[in-house]
């Protein structure tokens, strides 16, 4: 992206952010694994990417808005020679502005954090409009999670200035990422052309036998050669095992006559794709694996028609819920539709973008959104789990499939797999 990108996308968070109030966010700390040092990857906190473009650690972007105008602020680490010898060159100042639009006159060391932060909250103009609001984007997603360094921060902040009010912005975040800019729907449609091609060329050398962790080795050996990254970790889950649905150890054979499960995708400069597909492991379907298979497929086209501007999001997984309970009828899986769920137990989509379950703040469809659709069959008695996915841009119109029907006919897939 363009420094002009996270411009924007400051500018936009400000003229919804609310007078004398300051928002506080961070990047991030490498994970460090047991006694090991900080070598491990970096994943950067997507909502600072988003306003910044900055993918360094420990660094923070304050923005404070006050009598209509907006200041912002980085602070991040001062060079330091011994560990650039360590570990590389760190961020600059010169960098962090060149690649925020940031001035490069507000980027601090983070020595001068604690001085202007009081300075923010002591500004007469804030104290005449009452109590500031200081607000951070909470990203808990369990009771029993480490504290985040936002909670942290939160505390001391509270503990340092009492007359605060601390406010999640995490909301607002959400609503502005929901709808995606032209380039960041190329970029999540050039992480899935990346995917779809990384299983093609595993389906050519991958073998029944093989362990699910070899065919996954090989798809990801294309990803690898792509210059891109796994946006998750991959799932390869055959036979019985893709009755799970985050079954990841990876680590059972693929045995002829059964199915293997992949979700998986690539990450193009931090946006994801999210793709699932089933195949033979013997390269060759069943009678009775094509039909769930068409089943799961034509599920796949009901809930994507239902992804229009203005219909509520619910619809598209009811309506899959709705074609299920003829389906699985005439597959003679149930006889009562409340049994649906025995089979199809989670959801058909997800927001998609910087996070593979990108946050969303909508109710209904926007024109603009990126959902994944995700129909899937598990019969537990039968070892056979089938999951078909794709990633749907929203227009103002018909639904835009990003990834399309690559590797979703089974007789495209039988003649890719053929061996000779």
């Amino acid at each position: 992206m363009e420094t002009k990108f996270y411009m924007k996308n400051r500018l936009r968070f400000f003229n919804h952010a609310e007078e004398n109030s300051l928002l506080f966010l961070y990047s991030g700390t490498a994970p460090v694994k047991s006694n090991d040092q900080k070598m491990h990857p970096f994943a950067v906190n997507r909502n600072f990417y988003y306003l910044t473009g900055i993918e360094t650690q420990s660094v923070w972007l304050v923005l404070a808005k006050t009598a209509g105008t907006m200041a912002e602020y980085l602070f991040i680490d001062q060079p330091d020679e011994e560990i650039i010898r360590w570990n590389g060159k760190m961020l600059t100042k010169e960098n962090a502005a060149a690649r925020s639009g940031i001035s490069i006159s507000d980027v601090h060391y983070k020595q001068e954090m604690d001085r202007i932060v009081a300075r923010l909250l002591g500004d007469r103009r804030n104290l005449a409009a009452g109590a500031p609001a200081v607000c951070l984007s909470f990203d808990r997603l369990w009771m029993d999670s480490a504290p985040t360094q936002m909670e942290i921060y939160a505390k001391q902040l509270q503990e340092k200035y009492p007359f605060v009010q601390i406010k999640n912005i995490a909301p607002q975040l959400a609503a502005l990422r929901s709808v995606k800019t032209a380039e960041e729907i190329q970029y999540i449609r050039k992480a899935g052309d990346v995917t779809i091609e990384g299983l093609r060329s595993m389906l050519r050398t991958a073998k029944p036998g093989e362990l699910e962790y070899q065919w996954a080795a090989d798809y990801e050996y294309y990803v690898a050669r792509a210059g891109l990254r796994n946006a998750f970790t991959t799932i390869a889950a055959a036979g019985p095992n893709a009755t799970m649905l985050h079954y990841s150890d990876n680590n059972c054979t693929a045995n002829v006559g059964d199915l293997i499960l992949f979700d998986l995708g690539a990450e193009y400069r931090n946006y994801s794709a999210d793709v699932s597909r089933t195949f033979p492991v013997n390269g060759k379907f069943t009678t009775r694996q094509r039909e769930l298979f068409s089943i799961v497929r034509e599920a796949m086209d009901v809930a994507k028609d239902k992804m229009r501007p203005g219909v509520p999001l619910p619809e598209s997984n009811q309506a899959v819920i709705d074609f299920y309970k003829k389906a699985l009828r005439t597959a003679k899986l149930i006889s009562d539709d409340s049994d649906v769920r025995k089979y199809y137990y989670h959801g058909v989509s997800h927001s998609l973008g910087l996070d593979t379950h990108d946050p969303c703040a909508k109710a209904v469809y926007e024109p603009g959104m990126v959902i994944t659709c995700e129909p899937g069959l598990y019969i537990a008695e039968e070892g056979i789990g089938i999951r078909l996915e794709n990633d749907i841009l929203v227009t103002e119109g018909a639904p835009e499939d990003l990834v399309g029907n690559r590797l979703l006919d089974m007789d495209e897939i039988e003649a890719l797999m053929e061996r000779g």
